[in-house]
């Protein structure tokens, strides 16, 4: 019988990790992202964020262009696009020059990024969308997800790096930095009980400031719905270790995906 770990996890759990300096930074799996079994898994993440929140004080979030990208050497505008309605938008840019009006109307406001400009749109209809992608100087666009009257939801606000699973889910994909913290946190900084909780997963061998792109299986035992996973350079194409009998039933279409990932042949007897 299988081990019933913490992290075998329901679609789009919420997680935390701490680095080798003590930095700690939140991951979002999305529905194929891996979850290493030591990490918080979604019961308590909801809890352990709010509680964040209030106890420690804001600051500002750096977002993060690159990680927002497939590491593969990819150009950035292959990222997804985002949707209109009632997501918030955000935009990378060159130049702030296409958006003042809007930034004058307070219909938009910046935000620190990384490289460029990030401007946050709270509405935008498709036909505004669009006429700002089509602009030379608009290098990405993508959702921020924030609850009703919630202007930024990020946890790099109060200290964290945070992750976002890059991938569709036809495989466990690297984890892409999308946003960094003005101020890192040092988990010695958290109340005792949230210092435990936050701290059940380390990895000594890494640095966030560093990693703009993770792949937990690299690193520790993960659970993940898919059988597959892809290594953190997005090169290589590999059996989520356990699932090897799933790998090899897979194989044959994971091979017919291209000379863009190198797929690793099943184990034999797999």
């Amino acid at each position: 019988m299988d081990k019933d770990y913490p992290a075998s996890h329901s679609m789009d759990t919420h997680w935390f990790a701490v680095d080798r300096d003590g930095h700690v930074a939140a991951f979002w799996s999305g529905e194929a992202g891996a979850v290493p079994v030591e990490a918080l898994a979604d019961e308590g993440a909801a809890d352990l964020e709010e509680r964040v929140r209030e106890l420690i004080p804001a600051g500002e979030a750096v977002r993060d262009l690159r990680g927002r990208a497939m590491p593969a050497g990819e150009p950035v505008g292959l990222m997804s696009r985002a949707w209109t309605g009632r997501f918030h938008v955000l935009l990378f840019l060159t130049s702030l020059d296409p958006v003042r009006d809007a930034l004058d109307r307070g219909e938009a406001v910046e935000l620190a990024a990384t490289e460029g400009k990030a401007v946050l749109f709270r509405r935008l209809d498709d036909e505004a969308l669009k006429r700002y992608l089509e602009l030379p100087e608009c290098q990405a666009s993508c959702n921020l997800f924030t609850a009703e009257g919630d202007e930024d939801p990020s946890l790099a606000r109060f200290g964290f790096y945070e992750y976002r699973h890059l991938t569709e889910n036809w495989i466990s994909g690297p984890y892409g930095r999308e946003a960094i913290p003005r101020r890192p946190l040092h988990i010695d900084e958290l109340p005792p009980e949230l210092r435990r909780r936050v701290g059940n997963l380390r990895f000594d061998n890494l640095r966030f400031a560093d990693t703009l792109h993770l792949q937990p299986v690299e690193h520790a035992p993960c659970e993940s719905w898919e059988s597959a996973y892809m290594d953190a350079a997005g090169k290589h194409i590999r059996p989520m270790p356990g699932k090897e009998d799933q790998y090899g039933e897979a194989y044959e279409q994971l091979g017919g995906i291209g000379d863009r990932f190198q797929v690793e042949p099943p184990p034999e007897g797999g």
